[in-house]
Parts: C-alpha cells; sequence; structure tokens
C-alpha cells in the first residue's frame, strides 16, 4: 500500500531550532491541492509532482522535482531544484540552484499552487488552567 505523502508525523530535528521544539509545516493554500499539509519531518523535503518526492502535488504546472525545503538548526531555506515554471517566494522570483531564507507564513508559488510556510514553536510545559469557581 503506497504511504500518503500530504500528511506525516512530526519528529524534531536533530538541532532543535532556538532551543525549543518547532512544527515545520507547508501548507497549500491555492491550487489543485488546496488544503493539503505536510509536516516537514527531516532537514531536508522535496516538494513536486512525482510520487517520489516528500510532498507530491498534482499541479500539472509543477515539476517532478520542483523545489527543496532545508531546515539547518534555526534557519529554514528554498531551492528551485531547475523547475520548468519557475518559483516565487513573497512574488519576487527564485533564482534557479539559489538558496533563499524562509520565515514563518512566506508564500511560495509553483505553477498554479500557492504555498504557506509555517515555522510555529509549541510549548513543552503544560498551560495552566484558570482555576473554576462558581
Amino acid at each position: 500500500m503506497a504511504r500518503n505523502k500530504r500528511t506525516t508525523d512530526v519528529i524534531l530535528i536533530d538541532e532543535t531550532p532556538f532551543g525549543t521544539p518547532f512544527v515545520l509545516a507547508l501548507a497549500v493554500v491555492a491550487g489543485p491541492d488546496r488544503h493539503a499539509m505536510h509536516r516537514i519531518i527531516q532537514a531536508e523535503t522535496v516538494v513536486g509532482r512525482s510520487p517520489e518526492t516528500d510532498f507530491a502535488l498534482q499541479d500539472p504546472l509543477i515539476s517532478d522535482r520542483h523545489i527543496s525545503v532545508r531546515a539547518t538548526g534555526n534557519l529554514f531555506s528554498l531551492v528551485d531544484l531547475g523547475s520548468t515554471n519557475g518559483t516565487l517566494l513573497n512574488s519576487q522570483v527564485v533564482t534557479e540552484g539559489t538558496r533563499v531564507r524562509l520565515k514563518n507564513f512566506d508564500e511560495i508559488e509553483l505553477g498554479s499552487t500557492r504555498i504557506l510556510f509555517v515555522a510555529n514553536r509549541f510549548r513543552i510545559e503544560p498551560i495552566p488552567s484558570p482555576a473554576y469557581t462558581e
């Protein structure tokens, strides 16, 4: 049975960013795969149309191996892997092979697909609940 690559479990990357756990994800907000989400669980995640990529999308305007998203310590970056139709990051052209920094809620455009990069910290300690009074 083929593994669904649209959602995966969260694991911690060896070098925890900023000393606290992060949830890293790619969320499709427009295009044929709208509402698909992929949690980034490894140092490099390849996005493309091929089922062999980490996050496979159905947009016919996306290349088989379109982009790579990389996590190195507390820095996150995107590289266009030589896509046919190019990549935009926050409406700016990403030059093939050039590594550009990603920040929380950056918008990535591949073909007719728009993806948000999400990098959120989460708490380790439980949030205290308010005392219940009647």
